[in-house]
């Protein structure tokens, strides 16, 4: 599917959050204590900062008048702001929870494809305007670095 315009500078950022992801999960699995605590402490460190203004963005330009659409979208909206909170206070916890790195992972993961595959092609429901305020906020914020 063809990424609308508007989505292009989230959608690259997508990836680095999926990439993020797989390094958690990954990282996780091979069991190496040394390697864990280091992602851990990075990601307690960075991840609030860094996707601070993506998760505004989505949250102001594209979740809340995508609620307004349908009941569907208002639930699905409402599931991934709860999801943002999660990760936040997730992020938090691998400070000193390191066991959380898998979980915390394989949330992102999925939120992440649920905003690509489930939200993003609803953004043809929005005006012409609201469109263009998540180009014009996307383009305002910091991009999200590779952790």
């Amino acid at each position: 599917m063809k990424i609308a315009e508007e989505l292009l500078i989230l959608a690259r950022e997508h990836h680095l959050s999926l990439s993020l992801g797989n390094k958690a999960v990954n990282t996780a699995k091979s069991k190496n204590i040394a390697n864990i605590k280091v992602l851990c402490l990075e990601i307690a460190q960075t991840f609030g900062s860094s996707f601070q203004a993506h998760f505004e963005t989505e949250e102001v330009t594209i979740f809340a008048p995508l609620k307004q659409k349908s009941a569907t979208l208002n639930i699905l909206c409402e599931q991934l702001t709860k999801e943002h909170q999660q990760l936040y206070q997730m992020a938090i916890a691998l400070k000193d929870k390191h066991e959380l790195l898998a979980e915390f992972g394989t949330l992102l993961k999925a939120h992440t494809r649920a905003e690509d595959r489930d939200l993003f092609p609803n953004i043809n429901l929005l005006s012409k305007a609201q469109r263009q305020a998540i180009k014009t906020s996307s383009e305002k914020h910091l991009p999200v670095t590779k952790l």
